[in-house]
């Protein structure tokens, strides 16, 4: 299952070797588009209760309180920030620079790929490292309204960072294929 928003189709994936890898990388994309489109949903619908109970309600002589939807909508939106750029990484819907990588021949535009990827990947591991020590601290802090343990909200930095660091890879191996093919290489994707 390749991501149909992808308009490469050398990057949908092999049926041999690494494509079983590719594959299984794509169903979890999938899976992971689907659960940040429902984040999102559930943020809207948040966002226009808390609208309702501020601003409609009141002028109807009801005062309604719900203080936890600020919260919570926050929390989702962080969650959908760093999910969502991991898929993104995946399709390659980052911001790109090709112009340089489509300037050069196919092996030198090959090697500044392949040199983005490695910073890519640098920035992917450092952001699981940064996002661990967070979590340690979130052990010990709760959430001021809906009193949860920030834990679960900072986990969001080394769970984005670890699937975009898997959606790095496997984009930088099908790059890999394309040059043993005599294939051009694609814009890189930048975290």
């Amino acid at each position: 299952m390749h991501d149909e928003q992808t308009s490469d189709p050398i990057a949908a994936p092999a049926t041999q070797g690494a494509g079983r890898l590719h594959a299984w990388v794509d169903r979890l994309n999938l899976l992971l588009r689907w659960f940040v489109g429902l984040m999102l949903f559930t943020m809207v619908v948040i966002v226009f209760l808390q609208i309702l109970v501020r601003f409609v309600l009141p002028k109807m002589g009801l005062v309604v309180s719900v203080p936890w939807t600020e919260e919570l909508a926050r929390y989702l939106m962080i969650w959908c920030i760093f999910l969502g750029a991991a898929a993104a990484a995946r399709s390659g819907d980052l911001i790109a620079m090709d112009t340089l990588v489509t300037s050069l021949s196919s092996r030198n535009g090959w090697r500044v790929k392949l040199f983005a990827y490695l910073v890519t990947l640098s920035f992917f591991v450092f952001l699981i490292y940064i996002g661990i020590r967070w979590m340690e601290f979130g052990f010990m802090e709760r959430s001021t309204v809906m009193n949860l343990p920030m834990v679960y909200v900072y986990l969001s930095m080394p769970v984005g960072g670890a699937i975009a660091l898997i959606n790095i890879v496997a984009r930088a191996m099908e790059g890999h294929r394309r040059m043993r093919h005599g294939n051009r290489p694609q814009a890189v994707a930048v975290g």
